[in-house]
């Protein structure tokens, strides 16, 4: 029996395509830990709790395929996937070289605009991560916003696409900080020194934060999945 509380998010999603509306309330699940790795997916149960045919879950659930939170397996059907500790390093890898260039060439073509959005970004993090209850949901939207607001002053909308993908295949792990006591200053921190290279038009600083900042996230998100596992097992 999947949790109930799913198919309320649903519910908020603004009048539209209802396959939108079932992989964003199924994307939210998951990258929110409601629906964890492993996790079956029945498309008689989704289509019955969301009140629509199995056909837009269809579309939503391989939607969620192709961004790798969800897999389709022979005889079993849909569920939820995971990554594992190599999967994440991987990614991370390319994420710091994609990223790292990004964050240069947006320094060169940066506007006042575009440092004020990076600012507002970075106060919202800052914000929106305290010791609320969803200080943790937050923290994965709040996160890309403010990096992806110094990506989008690039203007590479090709490049910014592929790192948005990227990041969206790890976000859920990196939520995982928050568990850690003392996490979330290291990362208000770390925010801080981007964005003060950013108002310095510091473009090497900009790229080597912003690749020793993946690096050096994806180093604590390993080590939280191993624990967790650890856990479990």
């Amino acid at each position: 029996m999947l949790p109930a509380s799913i198919y309320t998010r649903a519910g908020a999603e603004p009048r539209g395509i209802a396959s939108e509306a079932v992989g964003n309330a199924l994307r939210d699940a998951i990258l929110d830990g409601l629906l964890t790795e492993g996790q079956a997916l029945p498309q008689s149960e989704l289509a019955g709790g969301f009140g629509v045919s199995t056909i837009p879950v269809r579309e939503a659930l391989k939607q969620l395929e192709a961004e790798g939170l969800v897999a389709f397996q022979a005889n079993r059907g849909a569920m939820v996937t995971g990554l594992s500790e190599a999967d994440i390093i991987e990614f991370s890898e390319i994420r710091a070289m994609l990223e790292e260039r990004a964050a240069a060439q947006a320094v060169a073509r940066m506007t006042r605009l575009d440092l004020a959005r990076i600012e507002d970004a970075y106060d919202a993090f800052v914000a929106g991560t305290s010791d609320a209850p969803d200080g943790m949901a937050r923290s994965g939207p709040l996160n890309w916003a403010f990096h992806g607001a110094i990506y989008a002053a690039a203007g590479r909308p090709r490049l910014l696409e592929m790192i948005e993908a990227l990041h969206r295949r790890v976000d859920r792990y990196i939520r995982g900080h928050l568990e850690i006591a003392g996490r979330k200053q290291v990362t208000d921190t770390e925010h801080l020194a981007l964005l003060d290279a950013c108002r310095r038009r510091d473009a090497d600083a900009v790229a080597r934060l912003t690749r020793q900042h993946i690096l050096d996230a994806a180093t604590i998100s390993v080590d939280v999945l191993h624990r967790r596992r650890a856990g479990e097992g």
